[in-house]
């Protein structure tokens, strides 16, 4: 467990790009209903009320359900481990219902190069999320299903070879795109990811360096005293880490800082903020915890990093660190710290390794 290392904005290249891309997909659909509706709106001044409006309203109302269905999972948590399947698979069937309305009430073939290149615009859209077969598979089966109904229509099947010999070029243009698309996104996310990480995090610890975790602490801060919940600071320094410095070298106190911060990861309970303030002070920001946990947390920091040594030129160190506390009780995040950074020189007056809460 890493404290507060990742923002849940880089969990995941799925997330990453879901939340950059979905919203304006979702938009995008939004935006076809219009374009079916205004479709709609011709075919009744064209064909007047009658069976033929009847069929085609039928078929849009069933689009744009399919449609609506499809846009809600973009963003629903419930489609989140299948999400882009969700959204190719209805959206294929949403291309498939309009394109058998065309062609069973209007018998009209016109209109399905620009059905089919209007979804090919939505995937684009969101081509970063998009594998190539994860497209593939139900763009084939609409394009059978296009066939089946021209077919029951009695077309020719020469009509829907024509439709084929549309479909299969822009299919092999689109997977290569897809391809292209995926690989530079996941470089890309990578990139964003590591420029992030450089920008939020201590590199020796591993932990948020200090501006990131008063930034963050602030937050909680204000979110903890706005719904009244417990909430507690953790100041740690490391025990003579000068004469470490001094004894062993610089490369020794960064494996000491090092071994600290994989501490703090390990042992620090969910949703702490754990950060390295500078030099060898650290500070654990604990949401939602009473000072009686606080303390046990503390206490239990403390006795996991005395029992641990870190070998250093064949010599084994012994870590120790002191621990101030405070609870909160102001909205001010200065005070908190002050107030736990006294007690903290309090526990080194009183000989260090131990913890002082009160």
């Amino acid at each position: 467990m890493k404290p507060a290392l990742l923002q849940q904005e880089f969990a995941s290249y799925e997330h990453y790009y879901s939340q950059r891309l979905l919203p304006g997909a979702a938009l995008l659909s939004y935006a076809g209903m219009g374009v079916i509706a205004l479709f709609l709106a011709a075919d009744l001044w064209h064909f007047g009320f009658g069976q033929v409006f009847a069929g085609m309203a039928l078929a849009s109302v069933l689009g744009c359900a399919l449609i609506s269905w499809m846009a809600h999972s973009m963003q629903h948590p419930a489609y989140q481990a299948y999400r882009i399947h969700w959204v190719l698979w209805l959206g294929n069937l949403s291309m498939v219902v309009m394109m058998a309305g065309n062609i069973l009430v209007l018998g009209r073939l016109s209109y399905l190069p620009m059905i089919v290149m209007y979804f090919m615009l939505g995937v684009l859209l969101v081509a970063p999320l998009v594998a190539p077969l994860a497209f593939l598979l139900p763009h084939l089966a609409s394009v059978l299903l296009a066939g089946a109904v021209m077919w029951l229509k009695g077309y020719q099947l020469t009509h829907w070879l024509q439709l084929l010999l549309f479909s299969m070029p822009a299919m092999v243009f689109m997977l290569m795109i897809l391809s292209v698309q995926h690989r530079t996104a996941m470089l890309s996310y990578q990139i964003a990811r590591q420029n992030w990480l450089y920008a939020t995090t201590d590199p020796l610890s591993q932990l948020q360096n200090r501006r990131t975790w008063y930034e963050a602490a602030a937050q909680a801060l204000a979110q903890a005293a706005t719904q009244a919940q417990p909430l507690a600071l953790l100041m740690l320094d490391i025990d003579h880490f000068k004469a470490i410095n001094d004894q062993w070298g610089h490369v020794a106190g960064d494996k000491v800082i090092e071994q600290v911060g994989r501490t703090l990861q390990a042992h620090c309970p969910p949703g702490a903020l754990a950060g390295r303030l500078g030099g060898e002070e650290f500070a654990v920001l604990l949401p939602g915890t009473t000072h009686d946990n606080a303390v046990l947390t503390a206490e239990a920091l403390r006795a996991s990093l005395a029992a641990q040594l870190v070998p250093e030129q064949g010599q084994l160190l012994h870590i120790t660190v002191s621990i101030g506390l405070s609870s909160l009780h102001t909205a001010s995040l200065d005070e908190l710290v002050r107030e736990a950074d006294r007690r903290l020189y309090q526990a080194k007056a009183e000989g260090r390794n131990r913890v002082v809460g009160q």
